[in-house]
């Protein structure tokens, strides 16, 4: 991959003004455009364009006289916005949700409660209604619907965080009676005996009937209540595959079969350690940071990204929505409870998923790892160790033997990091590549092209980082905040540079996530992959593009999982792709895209062949190897296969009837690998595909058409183990 002049400069600021602010709506747009006009084009490219750090253009948006009045201006309506709860809404969608319930429409029950369960303020906090206990009475409601629908253990759930919010006196006798009910049907007999005493205990003395029928109940608990277990089971989460051959010492997210390298041509880039086959999983990563898009608050977990079934909602917005209590108090914990009273703000503004992904990156290390970032970030690219608060900076050099401490330091910490798909070694020695990396700290490698931004992509950079410090501002992010009309204070500017700097890498760095649709008729026909969220993965950001990727990709929870679609020799790049595939768009198409999307000119085997797209490709073009042991050249296939050809590469005469005869036999063997993936059984289908791919490679090169329909089908087969969705009639909590 190399840089070149841009083909199309409009194109290309449009492209990046994308990965800023989402569309035409939202008052982003019009703040930055004003500032814009106030400070002109030579303002703009002498003055502005002249500063050489994230902190000089920070500190410049707040006190230049030139703009500083209009940004100001603007940037003191910044207050909390957000969407509150109601008790009035809750209550309606709970008796609205009991009505479905009762005429047996049960999903539709199910997502009406859901909302009443969401909109729930905390229980005495509006005794006008329910006499406060308006959460409860939801949750209680929607562990009926669960009860109907024999999923006993998330009945459970609610009706024990029912018991946690605070139950009214008559409600008790019911609220245990359903939770020993659900016990018995989990079978947990001893549990179920103690609520459906208690639930007897809190019946009045008046309600005969019922005590009578409880002691029933409880005596028949002597022996196990047959019943549809499996029914009531939650769904464990999935699983990701293991990093085959184990971890990389520099890069525990990748397995040892991967390498990073750089050169000065492609920068830094992930290549094979060692052969490579068809199959192999190549990385597995959590990502640094990651956000829903908008359009799937209502839908997916805001913290795990999970499809939501029993949601629960934050304690103060009714923005957002957790899969349980464990994910709603990680997320209450970091970012949330800075991000819940801006979430109506911030989406109204029209930023972009990757300007909150930036922002999340700040609201989940706080303040003070925040600030160590920074400064670290500052000492690498000055050589010198910044300080915060002090009339002047005090810098130091650092030593060769305090560099080695530092990176020996960073290294312990990654490998404390390590997620239990890791599998290193310790008896393995030292990683030999061209150059190694000790660390996967973002802020050290990922590219921001600064050097080639234009000054006018950096004002409105600039202007986004300090709207996102206003906000933070607002939220009590900072300890000791400037007041509204101060400039920033040291700490301020320094998070907004660092905001800044997140701004430029995510531009070419960040991840869409998706889950697979499944069809409605077939796994595979019909299915399609739906954009979830964006998320920064670090290690997997270091894969370059390829118009004919090497790897698929797909996503177990919000992990990352890579895994090889055609076989690699060491030494090779392991490129992934980045939109642009040859098979459906055309050289000059994918050229324009990559060029002003990612700024640079793709120089990957297919570009420079120009293959041909799906529209005119076929096999009969297809080249084979020549079959001489440690010759690379590739021939054309001969018109008389009996007759010997001269091989330019090792200039022997060779015999490719026997190749051409495996190239056919793969041919056939792709088939019956598609029908396996016809019969829905995708790991079967992935096994065979994989042995016929191996083989192809190895005989012939492409392009092929068969191979690369085997290519999409196996990668579509790799994804059917990751995140997958099977839609019903509703979906939205919102």
């Amino acid at each position: 991959m190399t840089s070149s002049e841009d083909p199309d400069p409009f194109y290309r600021a449009r492209c990046s003004a994308e990965t800023l602010q989402s569309g035409s709506k939202g008052f982003f747009r019009d703040f930055s455009e004003s500032v814009i006009e106030v400070a002109g084009a030579t303002w703009i490219s002498k003055i502005f364009g002249k500063l050489e750090t994230d902190e000089d253009r920070l500190r410049s948006v707040f006190t230049d006289q030139k703009i500083n009045g209009t940004v100001l201006q603007t940037l003191r309506h910044v207050k909390e916005l957000y969407r509150d709860k109601d008790a009035g809404i809750s209550k309606a969608k709970r008796l609205e949700g009991l009505q479905n319930m009762k005429a047996n429409r049960l999903n539709r029950a199910l997502l009406l409660l859901s909302q009443a369960v969401l909109r729930a303020p905390s229980n005495g906090k509006d005794k006008t209604t329910d006499e406060g206990f308006t959460l409860t009475l939801a949750l209680i409601a929607r562990a009926e619907i669960f009860m109907a629908q024999k999923k006993y253990r998330f009945a459970l759930e609610d009706l024990k965080l029912a018991t946690a919010e605070g139950e009214p006196d008559w409600l008790r006798a019911q609220l245990y009676r359903m939770m020993g009910v659900c016990q018995r049907n989990i079978g947990e007999i001893d549990k179920a005996k103690v609520c459906l005493e208690l639930a007897r205990r809190f019946l009045g003395p008046e309600q005969v009937g019922e005590r009578l029928t409880l002691l029933k109940e409880i005596d028949a608990l002597k022996a196990p209540v047959a019943t549809n277990v499996e029914a009531s089971k939650k769904p464990g989460p999935i699983v990701p595959p293991q990093l085959t051959g184990g971890s990389n010492s520099s890069f525990p997210k990748l397995s040892k079969l991967v390498k990073i390298e750089e050169t000065e041509m492609t920068g830094r880039y992930a290549a094979s350690a060692e052969e490579i086959r068809v199959g192999d999983t190549l990385a597995v990563e959590l990502p640094l940071a990651a956000c829903l898009v908008p359009e799937n608050y209502g839908s997916h977990c805001q913290h795990c990204f999970a499809r939501l079934i029993a949601p629960v909602g934050c304690p103060n917005c009714s923005s957002v929505a957790f899969c349980g209590i464990k994910c709603r108090d990680e997320a209450l914990a970091t970012y949330h409870k800075f991000e819940c009273k801006i979430l109506a703000l911030l989406v109204g503004s029209g930023m972009s998923v990757l300007s909150t992904v930036a922002l999340r990156m700040i609201t989940q290390d706080g303040l003070k790892k925040s600030l160590e970032t920074w400064m670290e970030l500052k000492g690498k690219f000055s050589g010198t160790k910044p300080q915060l608060e002090t009339s002047e900076e005090t810098v130091t050099k650092l030593s060769k033997s305090a560099k080695r401490r530092q990176r020996k330091k960073k290294l312990k910490e990654s490998e404390s990091l390590k997620t239990p798909s890791d599998h290193d070694d310790p008896t393995e020695p030292e990683n030999d590549d061209k150059k190694c990396y000790e660390t996967v700290n973002p802020i050290d490698y990922l590219v921001t092209h600064a050097d080639r931004r234009p000054p006018e992509d950096f004002l409105q950079r600039s202007l986004m980082a300090a709207f996102l410090v206003k906000c933070l501002q607002r939220v009590g992010f900072f300890e000791n905040p400037s007041k509204l009309n101060e400039p920033p204070s040291d700490e301020e500017i320094a998070v907004g540079a660092l905001l800044l700097r997140y701004l430029q890498f995510l531009q070419f760095n960040a991840h869409e996530i998706f889950e697979t649709r499944i069809g409605n008729e077939h796994r595979f026909r019909g299915s399609k992959q739906l954009y979830t969220g964006v998320a920064i993965y670090p290690s997997v950001a270091l894969f370059n593009h390829d118009c004919y990727p090497a790897v698929t990709r797909y996503f177990v929870g919000k992990s990352i999982v890579i895994r090889a679609t055609r076989p690699l020799k060491p030494g090779e790049p392991v490129a992934e792709n980045y939109g642009p595939i040859f098979t459906k768009r055309t050289l000059m198409d994918r050229q324009r895209s990559l060029a002003s999307r990612y700024w640079f000119r793709c120089q990957c085997t297919a570009c420079k062949e120009d293959w041909q797209t799906f529209k005119t490709l076929s096999n009969d073009s297809t080249r084979l190897r020549c079959p001489t042991e440690g010759c690379s050249r590739v021939l054309s296939q001969p018109r008389d296969p009996s007759k010997m050809v001269k091989c330019p590469g090792c200039q022997l005469k060779v015999n490719l009837a026997e190749n051409l005869a495996k190239l056919r036999e793969c041919e056939m063997k792709y088939t019956q690998g598609l029908a396996t993936m016809e019969a829905e059984r995708s790991a079967e289908a992935v096994d065979e595909l994989s042995k016929v791919l191996n083989e192809f490679h190895r005989i012939a090169a492409p392009p092929h058409r068969d191979t690369h329909l085997a290519e999409i089908g196996i990668a579509a087969c790799m994804a059917d183990s990751g995140n997958t969705w099977k839609p019903l009639q509703m979906e939205s909590y919102e």
